[in-house]
């Protein structure tokens, strides 16, 4: 199969825009893990703790305030 030289050019140009894109987002990335790791501590989620573990390996609660249990009387 032939290709010309204006649709190789053409090909060369989109893979340099990816390339420039893909540049962009992983500074992208790289600016916001700092931003965000030096305010926050990063959750980590399992099954077994859905809210992420404390500083000494227990589970976390839910945060927030308890749900309100209702009872219904008979």
């Amino acid at each position: 199969m032939f290709i010309s030289k204006a649709e190789k050019e053409e090909i060369q140009i989109k893979i340099r825009g990816l390339e420039a894109r893909i540049r962009d987002l992983e500074i992208g990335a790289t600016w916001t893990k700092n931003k965000v790791s030096g305010k926050r501590a990063v959750i980590f989620r399992t099954d077994d703790a859905p809210w992420g573990f404390k500083k000494d390996g227990n589970p976390r609660k839910r945060p927030g305030r308890p749900l309100q249990a209702m009872e219904i009387s008979a």
